[in-house]
Formats: structure tokens, sequence, C-alpha cells
């Protein structure tokens, strides 16, 4: 038995509540593993001390097991009926038989007979512990929008001179300014509700110098080339109207040049009463020079006009939790995702957390953090963060023509697993966003394109099209993944197909919560390592999702008698290359 392999913690996604009654158990194991038990019961079933006999606990075989690149996942859900659990395993290898505690390893007679009684201990199921982000995002399909590249409305109050709107396949740079604003957006509100989109993420608004915005100059303020707070607040309003969500792009870890605490860091040096808002080493900071390559202050990355905030100082977190109060009372939105979530203090995302869930019960709360995100997520900092594992999980199987689909089934489920099973149902999917080359561009393929967003749309968690992806809109890595929306084209009818696609997907996650369940079975398909099968299962029905990028044909006889939801490049049950199926079970 290979016990190196084992592992097991009573905390984190080992261990946790799924809800008020049930706790999820996972022990990682080797390939070499037959079979494992778990014995569960409440640690007091012996007495306080032990006094009324040796703790026994019951015995369970652990029937779901995933399987990852090396190892075993083992899952069980138990009900303890006092809201506590005592624990160990029993772990089985050919004709070898070992009890796994939290003490490490011993034979099976030691446990029972209380010789060898530190067992795993969960120890009690707190409700306000248990990790709850709000239902509505489960079922919300988001639609991210860069807002000066996506429409541009009627807005007359703002006198710039902005550069024609850019023709489709037209590259552009973070330099143009071609006018796209907050009206334009909510001229194609109506468009986005047609689509069946039900939540909008906008990239930041507030006042800045930039195209993108994350070097904020005002948090306060909408940007001037954007429109003003009032069109904002009329936007959040018209959604809401509509049934779409508004969540926006907070950028604390850093600001721009023009923030006024760090105008008056420039102005008054060691003097000045906002010089612990920053990381400053050296106050002889000079325009036109590297000064931060040269460690004079510290930035996001290494780029001067981005100085970074010290969210450990209370002063200013205490300013950001009041910038974000006044967004949620004054603007109305119902999230926010946070700009390089990886940097700032733990104290202040803790506080943030807090005091936007005392407004608005439901506020979700995402941040953009691109690894395993644990440490974010285990003490209610974030309800969720970007899934960009999943987003690599499938465009590199789709990419790739040597990864196998048990390749792709291994790299799946250590996205599943690295998280709680409600934390997947909340995580912002996409298969392409404004820091990443644009699917389309990165497969080189329309059809494997529309097979990443089939695969995207029947996984766990709150899915998100970046804008001018329901088109297919191509375009490279940033900042040529900011292309202007092609509405001409859009209008003339063009895309109608790809529109068509889009919104049928979306029906159907909506219509089929297998489609958004956690429940993801995996089916081995002998006659192709590169056509994968996988069922989801939600309220009684199954799904069988195929996608075949074997660059052959397959007679997909085992669909007979199944109903034919969707499907791509499938002609009277032969499923060709790069094409997909979902089929429901009858």
């Amino acid at each position: 038995m290979n016990y190196s392999a084992i592992e097991h913690k009573a905390f984190d996604n080992y261990c946790y509540c799924l809800n008020e009654n049930q706790v999820l158990v996972t022990l990682k194991t080797g390939k070499d593993i037959d079979k494992v038990e778990i014995v569960w019961g409440d640690p007091f079933d012996g007495g306080v001390m032990g006094e009324h006999g040796v703790w026994s606990g019951t015995a369970c075989e652990i029937t779901e097991c995933m399987e990852l690149e090396s190892n075993l996942l083992w899952s069980i859900v138990v009900a303890p009926e006092f809201k506590r659990l005592r624990y160990y395993f029993i772990i089985h290898s050919g004709n070898e038989k070992i009890v796994f505690a939290e003490s490490g390893f011993s034979s099976v007679e030691d446990a029972e007979s209380g010789k060898y009684s530190e067992f795993f201990i969960f120890p009690w199921m707190n409700p306000a512990d248990i990790i709850q982000p709000p239902d509505w995002v489960k079922k919300c399909v988001w639609y991210q929008i860069f807002p000066s590249r996506f429409a541009k409305g009627e807005y007359k109050e703002c006198k710039k001179e902005f550069l024609p709107w850019a023709k489709l396949g037209q590259s552009v740079s973070n330099h143009e300014s071609y006018g796209g604003n907050l009206q334009g957006i909510i001229d194609h509100l109506d468009y986005l509700k047609d689509l069946g989109i039900t939540g909008i993420y906008s990239t930041p608004v507030n006042q800045s110098a930039s195209q993108h915005k994350y070097d904020t100059a005002d948090y306060l303020t909408i940007d001037s080339d954007f429109g003003t707070n009032e069109i904002f607040v009329k936007l959040v309003k018209e959604a809401h109207a509509r049934g779409i969500r508004v969540m926006v792009d907070g950028v604390f870890n850093h600001c721009g040049k023009e923030f006024f605490a760090w105008q008056d860091v420039l102005k008054n040096k060691e003097k000045s009463k906002y010089k612990d808002w920053f990381f400053i080493n050296d106050f002889d900071i000079r325009d036109g020079e590297p000064n931060a390559c040269k460690g004079k202050f510290y930035s996001f990355a290494f780029v001067d006009n981005m100085p970074k905030l010290n969210t450990n100082n209370p002063e200013v977190q205490n300013y950001f939790i009041d910038v974000c109060k006044k967004w949620i009372e004054e603007f109305d939105v119902d999230g926010i995702r946070l700009d390089v979530a990886n940097e700032p203090s733990h104290e202040f995302w803790k506080r943030l957390y807090i005091e936007t869930k005392k407004i608005k019960s439901d506020f979700y709360i995402v941040g953009e953090i691109w690894h395993n995100s644990i440490p974010w997520l285990r003490e209610k900092e974030f309800d969720a963060v970007m899934n960009y594992p999943i987003q690599k999980a499938i465009s590199t199987f789709l990419e790739y023509g040597e990864m196998t689909a048990l390749d792709f089934e291994h790299n799946l489920n250590r996205c599943l697993s690295m998280y709680y099973t409600q934390t997947n149902e909340a995580l912002l999917n996409q298969m392409d966003s404004h820091d990443t080359i644009r699917i389309t561009s990165r497969l080189n393929s329309t059809d494997k394109a529309l097979c990443a967003l089939a695969i995207l749309f029947a996984l766990p968690g709150s899915v998100c099209i970046y804008y001018g992806t329901e088109v297919l809109l191509e375009g490279g890595h940033d900042p040529d993944n900011r292309r202007c929306m092609p509405w001409k084209e859009i209008e003339e009818g063009l895309f109608n197909d790809r529109i068509d696609f889009t919104r049928k997907l979306i029906s159907l996650r909506k219509k089929y919560s297998a489609l958004r369940s956690s429940n993801v079975k995996f089916i081995r398909e002998r006659e192709s390592d590169r056509l994968l099968h996988f069922i989801k299962t939600g309220d009684g029905k199954k799904i069988h999702v195929y996608v075949n990028c074997s660059k052959k044909t397959f007679k997909l006889d085992c669909i007979s008698g199944r109903e034919i939801l969707f499907s791509h490049n499938c002609n009277c049950g032969e499923l060709l290359d790069n094409g997909f199926v979902f089929a429901l079970e009858k």
C-alpha cells in the first residue's frame, strides 16, 4: 500500500458542511486502493472521557470515487444527528487492510480496542461557518462588458472627440478611444435579455485616464467618458427591471496616479498624511523614471501609474469599505469582482465581506485569483473566484490533440475537488475575458470554440460570456481582446446563427438543473482517446454530454431512444469531429 499517497484533514475541502445537516468527507489515496470504509459517529458516544466504554462508530463503505492524474478521491456525505463528528478510515489494498486516523496508521484491532483513539474530529456544525454563496448566483448567466468598446449611446454632455467605431476584424490597443459608454449598454439591455442574460459584469466604470479604467482616479465618480453617477443608477435600474443583476469591478489593490491620496504623497512626500496608504521606500519619485523598478515604491507589477495600496492600514480599509457601501446604497449593484484579489490583506477582505453583506445579504463577491484560492474562500472573504483552471482545462483539451479524454477527466476532477461543492456552483466560469486571448482566436476554429462553450455550459458554476463571444468575436492577447462590438454586422443578421446557438445554450442551462449540478460522471469510451463523454444528473434527470475531438466520425448508437436536446456537427446519430451532443436520458 502506498502510504505516502494517503491524505486527509478534518477541514477545508477534505471535510466541510454542505448544509446545516450534512458533512462531506473526502480521503485522498493512491490508485492502489481497492476499497475505503469510514467509521463515524458522535464523539461522545463512549462518554465524555470514555467512561461508558470504547468508542466504536458505524462503518460505511465509501462508494463515490473520483480519479485524478496520480490519486483517487473517495467522498461520502454523512449526517451527524447531534451536529458533531468523530471518524477514521479503513483502507483496503489487495489483502492489506489498515486504519488511517489523525495520528496516522494503525491496525484495525488497535482502533477497535480503543488503544488507538486519536481519530479525526469535526467538532461542531456551526451554521454561521457554513459556506453559503447567494443562491441566485448558481443560476445566473453573466455577460462581461468592457464599456469603452461595447456600444456608443447618445451622451450629449460629453464633448470629447472619439475615433470612428472600429470595424469587424480591426485590431485595437489600449490607447484608442471609441466612445463606448453607459447609455450604449442601456440601449442594448433588450438584446441581452433576449439572449437570456441575467447578470452584467462590467469592468471598471470609475473616473480614470485609461480606456481600461484599472488605474482609478476617483472611486466615487463615474468616468466622464462613460456618463454620470445618475446614468449609472439608471443603467442598474433598467437592468433590474429586465431581471438582470449588475456586478462592478473593484480595484482596491492599487489606484491610478491621479488618485487624491497619491497626488498628496507626490506633493508633500514624507509630510503627506497619506504616506502610509502606500508602500514607499524612497520619496524621491521622479516623472519619466522607472521608480517602481528601482524599488522606490511598490506598484501593480512594475507599473508606475498604478501605486499599490496598503490595505493593512485601517484608514485605507475604511475608505474602500465606504466606497463599496456607496456603490451598493446609491447605485444598487448586486455584486463586485475584486481585481488582483490575492494581494490585499485578508483582514481587509474579511471586513469588506461583513460590511457589504450587512447592507445586501445576497451580495455576490468574486475575487480575481488565477490559482488555488482556498485561503480566501475558507473564512468567507469571497463567495467565489474567477475559475481560470476550468477555462484552461477546457481550452487545453480542445487545443492540443495529444490530450486525451482521460487527461480532461483528471484536469476537470482536479478543478471540481479544489473547493467546496457550494463554492463550485458559484465560481465565475468563462472561456475568455478582457485578460485572456479570445477563445475563437486561441483555438483557431469556430467549431472548437462552440464545443468549448458547450462544455462550459454543462459544468457547475456561474457562467459568464465575454461580450462578443456570442458571435465568436476574434481577438489576440490583451489588449487586442478588447475589440469593438460589431453591432453593424449583428443588426444586419450576419451572426444570427451564432447568437441563436448561444441563446439555445442559455435556455437549456436554465431549464435543466442537471447542467448546473455538481454531479459529473465520466464514461470512458474505449473507441477513442478523444471522444469525451460525461453524464450530468439533477432533479431526477440525466443528460449525456458527448464531445468528439478525435478527427474521426462516431456512430452514437447509445443515444437511440434519448431526446437530443442540442447538437452541433451531428447528423443521423453520427457525431463528426469537433461536434457535440446533449442527450436527455428518458
